[in-house]
């Protein structure tokens, strides 16, 4: 429901305890959404050697490692 509000500016990171459960999850959250594959739209993933990302992508699927990196860096809350 956070995206269908707002969908220009809402972003949801959604944290995956593995990369297949990261890239399949996003698969699946793609097709059902209407879309052809992570990274063509409004969900994408980011793990460790791969990203699926768009410049219209508001939806992230990542690794628990993927995040905290992301976390730890200086400006790690304004792309969240």
């Amino acid at each position: 429901y956070i995206l269908e509000a707002n969908p220009k500016t809402a972003k949801i990171i959604v944290a995956q305890p593995r990369r297949l459960a990261a890239t399949g999850v996003a698969s699946r959250v793609a097709l059902e959404r209407g879309e052809r594959s992570p990274g063509t739209g409004s969900v994408g993933y980011v793990v460790r050697g791969d990203s699926r990302l768009h410049a219209d992508t508001r939806l992230v699927f990542c690794t628990t490692g993927v995040l905290l990196r992301q976390l730890q860096s200086d400006n790690a809350l304004e792309n969240i």
